[in-house]
C-alpha cells in the first residue's frame, strides 16, 4: 500500500532520483541498494501500466533511467536484466521523448550487455531492444548497425541457432519493429543497409521453413514476423525491395496456402515476364484424378446443359459450389467433445494452430497486399499473372489469389486476399483494359487482348461465385468491395455481357440483407457498374423495369432517402442518385423533381451535419448535369430550359438559401456555396429578379466568411458569377466582387488565393469583352488596383501565379492611357511587364510559362503603350525569343508563336524582325529533336503554329528586310519548304486567310520589278514560290 501511495505521488521520481543521485556519490556502491532501487522501479513502472495512470512525466523516467546505466556493470546479469523489464515499460510510457544522445547512450549501453554473452539475460535484452526501436532516434543511432547490420550481434544469433526457438521470435520483433515507420515522419535518413539486411532474413528464414513442421507454433510466429517485416519494408523502403521480388513474390505464392489440405505446392521464385502466362502449366497428378476436357460427340442434351456447367469447368471449380453451401465446407472439421476421439483441451489446441496457420495465410496476403500498392506499376506487371486465374482452355487451373478467396475456412485470410485482389486489379488497370473477348477465333494463335478477357472472365465469375456461398458479413462486404473495384477496371463493353448481368443478379438481392454494411456495399457495387458504364445503352438496359422502363435502382435509393434510413446507408443513396444524374441525365430525368424535393427536405430536415454535406454535394451534381445539358443544342436535351429554371427555383428557395443563411457548419455552408455555382449563365437570366439579388447577396456575403473553406467556394462562385451575361456588365456588381476578390489573393489558405486568382482572371476577361463601356463608370484607380494585385499574385505562391499572370496581361492591354514617363503607373506597368518577361523565361511549372506566353501577346495589342515605351517592347519580344530557343515544352512555344500573331506593325519591332525570323527558322529546324517523348503529340501543332506566325511576319516585310531575309530562308530553305508545304495541306479552305493575305503582300512587295535589287527580287521569288497554295 505504502507504495502504491508512493507511485501516485507526483514527487515520488523525484525522490528515487535523489536516492540515485546518493548512490552515485558514493566511492563503493551498495550492491543491495542498486537492487532495491531497480525493484521499486520495476514495480513502480509495471503497476503504472496496469492503471494505465500516466500523472508520471515520461522524461524525468527517462532522465533517471540513463544515470542508473551507469551504476550497473555489464556482468551483472540480474541487474541488467531489470533495468532492460524497467526500460521496456518506460519507453511504452505516453509521450516519451528520446533525444539523440539518449539513443547513442542506449545502443552503447544495450551493446556491452549483448558483448558479456550471457544468455540468461538476452531474452530481456531483445526485448527491450524491440520496444526501443520503435522510436526514429534508436532508429537513425550510428553503433545500431554493430547490433543488426549485416554481420551485427542479433543477426549473427539468428544465424547460429538453427532450430527456431523463442530467441527467433524475439530476434525477429526486433528486425520487425525496426522496419516499422509510422506516422508522416521523413524516414529516408534510415540506413539502407539495415534494411537491406533485415529484408535477407526474413527471406532466408521464410525458405528455411518450407518444409518444415507446420504445427510448431514458434514456426507459425516467424513466418507471421517475416511477413510483417516485409509489409513494413514495402510501405516505406519499397525501392529496396527491388532485387527481391522474384523470392518475395513466390514465398507469398506458397505461403497463401500454407496449411490448406488438399493444397499441395512447390515453391519456386516467380520470374518477371513482359507477357502474362509465359510459364507453363503445373502437369497434373495422375493420382488425383484431376478434371480435363474431352472432346464429345454433340448432343441435344449436353448442348442443352452446357451453359450450367460452363462456369464450374472454366474455373476449375468443383460443381458443388455453386450452390449456397460455403466453398470451403469440404476443408472443414467438425468436432464435438461428446462424440469426437479428441478431448475438449485437444480441440482448443487443434483451433488454436488453425487460427495461427490462418495468421500465416492472413500475413502472406497483406504483404502481397502492400506490395501491389507500394511498388512501381511497372514492376508489378511483370507479375500479376502468377496471381490470376486463367480459364482459357487447356490450361490448367492455377492456384491464385482467387484460390483462398473460394477455399479458405478462415474469414479473415479470405478477406485479405480479397483486399490483396483488389490491390492487384487497381495496379494493373492499364493492362487490363486491353482486353477484349473473341467468341470465334481462327488460327492457333492467341492475341494477348484475349488472353486477359480469360483472366477477367474467371475473376469475375469466381468474386461472383463467392458473393452466393459466403455466410461471413465482414467477408462478404470485402467481396462487394473488390466487385467494386472490379467494375472500376474491368473492360466490360469489350467482354461478354454476362459478366454484368450475373454480377447484378447476384447482389441485387444483398439491398434486402438486414447488414446496412452490406446494403452499402451493395449499393457501391450497382452505382459504378452503372456509372461508370454509362455509355453502353445494354447495361444501362439491366438497371431499367421491363414493363415501365424505370431504374429501379434510382427509385430503391430515393425510397431509402425518403426513409428513416441509417447514416452511410443514407450517404451511400445519396451518392448513387448524384451520380447517375451526373452520369447520364437521360436515366434520371424522369426523376428530377422528386431527386430534388427529397433531397431539398433531407438537407433542410437531417440533424446530421455528415448527412446534410452529401445533400448539398449531390444538389451540386444535379446542378452539374443541368448545366452540361444546358449547354447542348435544344434538339438534343433531355430537359427543357423551363424545367431546368423551375427546378433550380426551388433548389435556391427550399434548399440552398436556408443553409447559406442560417449559422450551418462551415463544410455544409461551403458545400451549399459550391452546388450554387453550378447555377450557370442560361438558367441565372431566366430566375426571378429577387433569386438573382438573392444569389449575389448570398456570394458576396459568404465571402468574408470565418471559414477558408466557405470563402474558397464563395469566391469561386463569384467566379463564374462576373461571367454571366447578365452581370457581366453590371459596373457596380463588377466593383462589389472585385472589393472581395483581392483581399483574399492575400489569403493564407492557399485555395482560397488559388480561387481567388481565378475569380481575377475571370474578371479581366470580362472587362476585355466590353472593356470601353465598363472602364468609364468604374473609379479612376480601379484598373490601377487590380493591376497591383495582379502584379503580386503573379509573384505569389507557384499555383497561384497562372491565373495572375493570365489577368496581368489583360489588364494592361485594355489600359486606356498611357502614363507620362517616370509617373507612378508607368513604374507599375514596368514592374507588370517585367514580371510577365521573368514568368514566361524560368521555371519547371509549364502552366506559368504558358500563361506568361499568353500574357505577351494580349500586351502586344496596346500598341499606344508599346510605342511610347519601347523599351517594354524590347523585353517581350526577348522572352518570346528565349521560349523558342530553350523551352522543350511544345504547348509553351505554340503559345508563344500564337502571341506573335498579335503583332501588327512592324515599327514596333524594330532591329529584332530579322531576330526573330531566324529564331523562329532555327526553332523550326530543331523541331524534331525531342527529348521527352510526351512532347511527340505536340509536335505538329507546333510547327504548324510556327508557320502561321512567319505568315503574319511576312505581312510586315519591307524592301529593306528582303535582302537579310533571303539569307535566313536559304540556311533553313529544306526544313522551312517541307513544314511550310504540309502546313498548307493542312488548312482548311476557311483558314487561308492569313496565307491570302501574306501572298498578296509579297506580290505587292515585288511591284514594280525595277525597283528592287537583285537579292530582294530572289527573295521575293522564294516567297511567291513558297506561298504557293497547293491545289
Amino acid at each position: 500500500m505504502a507504495l502504491l501511495h508512493k507511485a501516485s505521488n507526483e514527487n515520488y521520481l523525484s525522490g528515487v532520483q535523489n536516492k540515485l543521485m546518493l548512490i552515485l556519490g558514493k566511492k563503493n556502491v551498495v550492491s543491495k541498494d542498486v537492487t532495491d532501487l531497480l525493484d521499486h522501479l520495476c514495480t513502480l513502472f509495471f503497476d503504472l501500466k496496469r492503471k494505465g495512470d500516466v500523472s508520471v512525466n515520461a522524461q524525468d523516467a527517462v532522465s533517471i533511467m540513463i544515470d542508473v546505466l551507469e551504476i550497473v556493470k555489464p556482468e551483472e546479469s540480474l541487474k541488467v536484466s531489470k533495468i532492460c523489464q524497467i526500460w521496456e515499460q518506460v519507453l511504452q510510457l505516453p509521450n516519451v521523448i528520446l533525444s539523440n544522445q539518449t539513443s547513442e547512450k542506449l545502443i552503447v549501453w544495450t551493446l556491452q550487455s549483448v558483448r558479456d554473452e550471457n544468455s540468461s539475460v538476452l531474452a530481456d535484452i531483445l526485448s527491450f531492444l524491440a520496444v526501443a526501436v520503435n522510436y526514429k532516434e534508436i532508429k537513425q543511432a550510428k553503433d545500431l548497425k554493430i547490433l543488426l547490420g549485416p554481420s551485427g550481434f542479433v543477426i549473427n544469433k539468428l544465424n547460429e541457432d538453427r532450430q527456431v526457438n523463442n530467441l527467433t521470435v524475439l530476434i525477429l520483433k526486433v528486425l520487425c519493429n525496426f522496419t516499422y515507420c509510422s506516422g508522416e515522419k521523413d524516414w529516408s535518413t534510415i540506413s539502407k543497409d539495415l534494411v537491406e539486411a533485415c529484408i535477407i532474413q526474413f527471406i532466408k528464414i521464410q525458405e528455411q521453413q518450407l518444409n518444415s513442421d507446420p504445427s510448431n507454433f514458434n514456426i507459425l510466429r516467424v513466418l507471421i514476423l517475416c511477413f510483417y517485416g516485409l509489409e513494413n519494408i514495402f510501405v516505406r523502403f519499397t525501392t529496396s525491395t527491388a532485387p527481391h521480388l522474384e523470392t518475395i513474390f513466390g514465398l507469398a505464392r506458397y505461403y497463401m496456402l500454407f496449411g490448406i489440405a488438399g493444397q499441395p505446392l512447390k515453391y519456386a521464385p516467380i520470374r518477371p515476364s513482359s507477357l502474362p502466362f509465359v510459364e507453363l502449366p503445373l502437369k497434373c497428378d495422375q493420382t488425383k484424378n484431376p478434371k480435363v476436357r474431352k472432346k464429345r460427340p454433340p448432343s441435344k442434351v449436353q448442348s442443352k446443359n452446357r451453359n450450367q456447367d460452363s462456369h464450374s469447368e472454366e474455373i476449375g471449380i468443383e460443381p458443388h459450389l455453386q450452390t449456397k453451401n460455403k466453398t470451403w465446407a469440404k476443408n472443414s472439421i467438425s468436432i464435438s467433445s461428446s462424440d469426437s476421439e479428441l478431448s475438449d483441451s485437444d480441440v482448443q489446441s487443434y483451433q488454436r494452430l488453425k487460427e495461427t496457420q490462418g495468421k500465416v495465410r492472413s500475413s502472406a496476403l497483406k504483404m502481397l497486399s502492400a506490395a501491389f500498392k507500394f511498388c512501381d506499376q511497372r514492376s508489378v506487371m511483370g507479375y500479376w499473372s502468377a496471381f490470376l486465374p486463367d480459364s482459357s482452355q487447356g490450361q490448367v487451373y492455377r492456384h491464385s489469389l482467387v484460390t483462398p478467396i473460394l477455399k479458405d475456412c478462415s474469414v479473415k485470410v479470405r478477406c485479405s486476399a480479397l483486399v490483396a485482389l483488389s490491390s492487384l486489379l487497381q495496379a494493373i488497370q492499364p493492362t487490363l483494359a486491353m482486353a477484349s473477348y473473341q467468341e470465334t477465333r481462327t488460327g492457333s494463335f492467341i492475341p494477348l487482348s484475349h488472353t486477359l478477357a480469360e483472366t477477367i472472365i474467371a475473376v469475375q465469375r469466381s468474386l461472383v461465385l463467392s458473393v452466393s456461398a459466403e455466410q461471413s458479413a465482414s467477408a462478404l462486404i470485402q467481396i462487394l468491395k473488390c466487385l467494386a473495384v472490379a467494375a472500376t477496371v474491368f473492360p466490360y463493353e469489350k467482354l461478354p455481357m454476362e459478366l454484368v448481368s450475373k454480377t447484378i443478379q447476384q447482389c441485387t438481392p444483398f439491398l434486402d440483407n438486414k447488414d446496412p454494411d452490406v446494403k452499402v456495399a451493395c449499393l457501391s457495387v450497382l452505382r459504378i457498374l452503372l456509372c461508370a458504364r454509362s455509355a453502353n445503352p445494354q447495361i444501362v438496359q439491366m438497371f431499367k423495369e421491363e414493363k415501365t422502363g424505370k431504374c429501379w435502382l434510382l427509385e430503391h435509393c430515393l425510397t431509402l432517402i425518403d426513409g428513416q434510413s441509417g447514416f452511410p446507408l443514407t450517404l451511400e443513396s445519396l451518392l448513387v442518385i448524384g451520380e447517375v444524374t451526373r452520369s447520364n441525365i437521360r436515366v434520371a430525368q424522369p426523376y428530377f423533381q422528386h431527386i430534388v424535393r427529397s433531397i431539398c427536405h433531407k438537407l433542410l430536415t437531417d440533424q446530421d451535419s455528415g448527412i446534410q454535406i452529401r445533400c448539398a454535394k449531390a444538389l451540386a451534381l444535379v446542378g452539374a448535369s443541368i448545366l452540361q445539358e444546358m449547354e447542348k443544342e435544344d434538339s438534343d436535351q433531355f430537359i427543357s430550359r423551363d424545367e431546368a429554371v423551375q427546378l433550380w427555383i426551388y433548389i435556391i428557395r427550399h434548399g440552398l438559401a436556408n443553409i447559406l443563411q442560417a449559422a450551418s457548419v462551415p463544410p455544409l455552408k461551403a458545400e451549399a456555396c459550391a452546388a450554387l455555382a453550378t447555377v450557370g449563365s442560361q438558367i441565372f437570366e431566366c430566375l426571378p429578379r429577387e433569386l438573382r439579388i438573392l444569389f449575389v447577396t448570398l456570394a458576396l456575403g459568404c465571402a468574408t466568411d470565418g471559414d477558408a473553406s466557405v470563402r474558397a467556394a464563395s469566391i469561386r462562385t463569384l467566379g463564374f458569377a462576373v461571367t454571366f451575361n447578365t452581370l457581366n456588365d453590371d459596373a457596380s456588381f463588377l466593383l462589389d466582387s472585385s472589393e472581395k476578390i483581392l483581399p483574399l489573393l492575400l489569403d493564407g489558405n492557399l485555395l482560397v488565393a488559388l480561387n481567388a486568382s481565378w475569380a481575377l482572371g475571370n474578371l479581366a476577361d470580362t472587362l476585355d469583352k466590353d472593356q470601353n463601356s465598363l472602364l468609364e463608370e468604374m473609379p479612376r484607380d480601379f484598373l490601377i488596383n487590380l493591376i497591383k494585385a495582379a502584379v503580386h499574385a503573379a509573384q505569389g505562391p507557384m499555383k497561384v501565379r497562372c491565373n495572375g499572370i493570365r489577368a496581368l496581361g489583360i489588364f494592361v492591354k485594355i489600359i486606356p492611357d498611357v502614363p507620362s514617363q517616370g509617373s507612378e503607373t508607368a513604374i507599375l506597368l514596368d514592374q507588370a511587364i517585367s514580371v510577365i518577361a521573368k514568368q514566361a523565361t524560368i521555371g519547371n511549372f509549364m502552366k506559368n510559362r504558358w500563361n506568361a506566353c499568353y500574357a505577351c501577346g494580349n500586351i502586344l495589342q496596346n500598341i499606344k503603350l508599346l510605342t511610347a515605351f519601347s523599351h517594354w517592347m524590347d523585353k517581350l519580344v526577348e522572352s518570346l525569343l528565349i521560349v523558342f530557343r530553350s523551352c522543350a515544352n511544345f504547348k509553351v512555344r505554340i503559345s508563344a508563336a500564337n502571341a506573335m500573331l498579335n503583332v501588327k506593325h512592324r515599327e514596333l519591332l524594330s532591329h529584332h524582325y530579322i531576330r526573330i525570323w531566324f529564331t523562329l527558322l532555327d526553332s523550326l529546324a530543331n523541331s524534331e529533336h525531342i527529348d521527352d517523348f510526351s512532347e511527340f503529340q505536340h509536335h505538329e501543332t507546333m510547327c504548324r503554329q510556327i508557320c502561321n506566325a512567319l505568315c503574319k511576319l511576312m505581312t510586315l516585310i519591307t524592301k529593306d528586310d528582303l535582302s537579310q531575309l533571303q539569307e535566313a530562308v536559304m540556311k533553313y530553305y529544306d526544313v522551312f519548304s517541307a513544314q511550310f508545304s504540309k502546313f498548307l495541306k493542312s488548312l482548311l479552305p476557311e483558314q487561308l486567310e492569313l496565307v491570302i493575305e501574306a501572298s498578296e503582300y509579297i506580290r505587292q512587295l515585288g511591284q514594280p520589278v525595277g525597283s528592287l535589287t537583285q537579292s530582294q527580287k530572289s527573295a521575293v521569288e522564294l516567297f511567291q514560290e513558297l506561298l504557293i497554295i497547293p491545289g
